[in-house]
């Protein structure tokens, strides 16, 4: 199973304070395990690395960002995303439009995110964590 992981399920991982945690830290294990395949956005990681910063040292963050790219396949967006998504009809967040964008051009099986209500446009059906689980 391809899965597509919304920034903020990684930083629910990485956080261990965050809502989402103890289910971020199962699925992120299963594609550890090789139990599904993970994708994530380029500019995730510069997301993730800037977010993170409040809570790691630059070398905590290295050291992760070094495991996501050796575990994940990472999906660069060129200007035809950005223009398609800032001309898009329905705009109304730039990061969560080109996260859609990534999965539609990987055709991927799911988006796996805690904030259903911001794919629901999306071309590729977004997952609850915990459904995620259910469905590897």
């Amino acid at each position: 199973m391809n899965l597509f992981f919304d920034t903020n399920v990684i930083l629910d991982y990485l956080i261990p304070t965050n809502s989402f945690h103890e289910e971020a830290s199962k699925i992120l294990k299963a594609v550890f395990e090789g139990k599904a395949n993970g994708f994530i956005s380029a500019h995730s990681m510069t997301d993730i690395f800037y977010i993170s910063r409040k809570y790691f040292s630059l070398e905590d963050r290295r050291q992760f960002l070094l495991l996501i790219a050796s575990t994940f396949q990472i999906i660069a967006e060129n200007r035809d995303d950005f223009l398609a998504v800032l001309n898009a009809e329905n705009f109304f967040d730039l990061e969560d439009g080109l996260q859609m964008r990534c999965a539609e051009n990987a055709k991927l099986d799911y988006i796996v995110t805690e904030n259903l209500k911001d794919f629901k446009t999306s071309k590729v059906p977004a997952l609850a964590i915990s459904s995620a689980l259910s469905k590897i």
